[in-house]
C-alpha cells in the first residue's frame, strides 16, 4: 500500500512539473506576431507634408520591450543620419479577440536629437487564433534644438515577417 502510495505522488509530482514546465517561458504568439519590417510615414502639422520616414525591424519579447534589429532613415537631414541611430521601445498588448489592439512606444535617438512615437497597433485574428498586425498610428514628437524640433502624425505600415 505505502509503495502503491509514493508511487501515485512521484507521478503526479511528474505531471505537475510537465505542466509548469512552459509556463512563463515563452513570449505569446500575440507578440511575435508583430516581429518583422515596418515603414514609417511621419507627417508635419502644417501642410501635412512628410516629415520623416524610415524602416526598422522588431521583435517583442515576453514583456512587451521592442529589440531592433534595424533602424534606417529614408529621408535625411540634420535632425537624423540614414545609419547610426539607436532606438528602442514597447509593444503592449491591450486587446485580444478579432481585432487586437496594442499600445506601442517608440523612441531614436542621434545625438542631440530624440523622436518619440506614441501610438496604437492594430490587427486581425482569424478563426484558427493566428493574430496578424499590419498598422500602427499615432502622434510623434522631436526634440533637439532648431531645426530639430516639431510634432504631428505617423503611420507604420507592416512590410514583411
Amino acid at each position: 500500500m505505502r509503495n502503491l502510495a509514493t508511487q501515485t505522488a512521484v507521478l503526479g509530482l511528474l505531471a505537475l512539473t510537465t505542466m509548469l514546465g512552459g509556463c512563463g517561458s515563452s513570449t505569446p504568439a500575440t507578440l511575435t506576431a508583430a516581429d518583422g519590417t515596418w515603414e514609417s510615414a511621419l507627417i508635419g502639422p502644417g501642410s501635412g507634408d512628410a516629415v520623416f520616414n524610415f524602416i526598422t525591424s522588431f521583435s517583442v519579447d515576453g514583456t512587451g520591450g521592442l529589440s531592433i534589429s534595424y533602424i534606417s532613415f529614408l529621408t535625411t537631414g540634420p535632425c537624423f543620419p540614414i545609419s547610426g541611430n539607436t532606438a528602442g521601445g514597447t509593444f503592449v498588448v491591450t486587446a485580444t479577440g478579432t481585432t487586437p489592439t496594442a499600445d506601442f512606444g517608440f523612441t531614436v535617438q542621434s545625438g542631440g536629437s530624440s523622436l518619440a512615437l506614441t501610438g496604437t497597433a492594430t490587427g486581425t485574428t482569424d478563426t484558427s487564433g493566428t493574430t496578424t498586425w499590419s498598422s500602427i498610428t499615432g502622434t510623434w514628437t522631436l526634440t533637439g534644438g532648431d531645426p530639430c524640433t516639431g510634432s504631428g502624425t505617423f503611420t507604420m505600415t507592416r512590410t514583411g515577417g
